[in-house]
């Protein structure tokens, strides 16, 4: 298969894998020759063990992409009575879709889910006055009579979205307050919505983002309304990707903050954990590697009944199947510890110390200890107090501890900034004139990038820095374990 044609097939991965039974394609690809029979056996094995049928799937139209033509997909496909998938991916090739692809703007798609990354790593909130301060240059190029075209101007507007986008994010992770969902950048959204290049995706991230902040809030019965509303467009308006399972994830935090308390409800959450990973297999993967650890992590929520960020929830029906299921999960995650951000690092170590606590307390202390340092350094404020409260510290004021780090690093705290960089960035554009330069957006995306080292030339040297990281914690984990194991009799936390 060419480019195109791969590409068709990413964006039809989660109906084909969630519709087709792959014992019933085996054997059509086997008598085309696209398959061998020692692959052909290994797959019919594979269903007679029970192995789910989507991970079969999922192997199986991996080989396909590589040695399987076009046309020759097309036409098992219809011998396998899927003639109505067949027809849906034929109209598709020639560009007859009533679906619309959910990446209106690559470039953008692409600095976005590099920022949120660096932003769940701590490393974005110390630029976030240059963030505002882009945001709101554009946005005020935006409102004016500019000269450009309608072309530059959705440009434009793309990336002032993925800029506000980032930046309700920030407040979400690094700010104390609950009622985010009265942020600025919120209308500030929603007014761009119609200017971007594809509004009904840009109105469906936007939906997603706002739940969220809505039942972080406690305004739960309009965040379900948000959040129903944008899984449903999703699933009806775009192709399978990272759009849906980014608005499935928005609905997975909200049922486990309100739901995940029944056998009942816990499988509808989990079934939703592995419905919106599917939508992420066919990504590039850095994306699909970062968001199976975001998966992961909701998944071990689920299983042993934690709320986001991390607190139990001490009504919540826990099996011992459940604690074998996350004791594999976690072992799954401590394989792959280097690929999670820090934030999913502290709620693997807030996971490991629920598990372990059973067997010693003194063990799953050491494991909060570090879950405590990794909060504290990148100023995880909802994880930093949970953390500090199973620990049984005095937790600072939020704004003493910011005051003591802010000193430190020469740097405004995110709870600060949300006020001051308004501030900042309303006087940087006062004193502006009207007229912008041709090379805005380049500016804008130079800045940020060089800023945050998020260049392709530095991308191997910053992987290799966060496997250092990574192999830092994981030794000062074992550490703080022989320490405490050197004790006679465990304590209390």
């Amino acid at each position: 298969m060419n480019h195109a044609e791969q590409e068709i097939l990413r964006r039809f991965h989660h109906e084909l894998v969630s519709t087709i039974r792959a014992a019933e394609l085996v054997t059509l690809l086997y008598s085309k020759g696209v398959i061998d029979d020692n692959l052909q056996r290994e797959i019919l094995s594979q269903a007679e063990d029970n192995v789910p049928n989507v991970k079969i799937m999922c192997d199986l139209l991996h080989e396909v992409k590589l040695r399987c033509t076009w046309q020759e997909f097309l036409k098992c496909l219809d011998t396998a009575g899927f003639s109505f998938l067949r027809r849906e991916m034929e109209k598709f090739s020639i560009g007859v879709n009533s679906r619309q692809p959910q990446i209106y703007n690559s470039s953008f798609d692409l600095l976005a889910e590099k920022l949120k990354a660096k932003i769940h790593n701590s490393e974005a909130r110390l630029i976030d006055c240059d963030i505002r301060r882009w945001a709101d240059r554009l946005l005020k190029t935006i409102q004016s009579d500019s000269p450009w075209s309608i072309l530059e101007q959705r440009k434009q507007a793309d990336c002032c979205y993925v800029l506000l986008d980032c930046l309700a994010v920030l407040e979400r992770t690094h700010s104390p307050h609950k009622e985010l969902w009265k942020s600025p950048v919120y209308p500030q959204m929603e007014s761009l919505i119609s200017k971007t290049s594809n509004p009904l995706v840009s109105r469906i991230r936007h939906h997603a983002r706002f739940g969220v902040a809505l039942f972080l809030g406690d305004q739960d019965q309009l965040a379900q309304e948000y959040l129903d509303a944008s899984v449903a467009d999703a699933k009806t308006f775009l192709i399978s990707g990272r759009d849906v399972g980014n608005c499935i994830f928005a609905l997975v935090n909200y049922r486990l903050k309100r739901f995940a308390i029944t056998q009942k409800e816990k499988l509808k959450t989990l079934g939703l954990v592995e419905e919106g990973l599917r939508h992420f297999e066919n990504e590039e993967d850095e994306i699909r590697i970062n968001w199976r650890g975001v998966y992961y992590d909701k998944k071990l929520s689920c299983l042993l009944g934690l709320k986001p960020p991390g607190r139990c929830n001490s009504i919540a029906n826990i099996s011992n199947k459940d604690l074998q299921i996350a004791k594999d999960v976690l072992c799954e995650m401590e394989k792959r510890l280097s690929e999670l951000d820090n934030r999913r690092k502290i709620h693997f170590y807030i996971a490991k110390a629920h598990l372990t606590e059973m067997e010693s307390k003194r063990i799953a202390r050491a494991y909060l200890e570090e879950a405590f340092e990794l909060s504290k350094k990148g100023r995880y404020f909802s994880e930093h107090q949970i953390v500090s409260e199973m620990l049984g510290e005095n937790v600072p004021e939020v704004h003493e501890m910011d005051c003591l780090e802010a000193g430190n690093e020469g740097i405004a705290n995110s709870t600060v900034m949300i006020t001051d960089c308004k501030r900042d960035s309303l006087t940087y554009c006062q004193a502006e004139q009207c007229t912008e330069i041709p090379s805005l957006l380049a500016e804008c995306v130079s800045d940020i990038s060089q800023k945050l080292n998020i260049d392709d030339e530095k991308s191997t040297s910053s992987s290799k820095r966060k496997m250092s990281a990574s192999d830092e914690s994981q030794d000062r984990v074992c550490k703080r374990i022989i320490s405490e194991r050197s004790h006679d009799c465990d304590g209390h936390f």
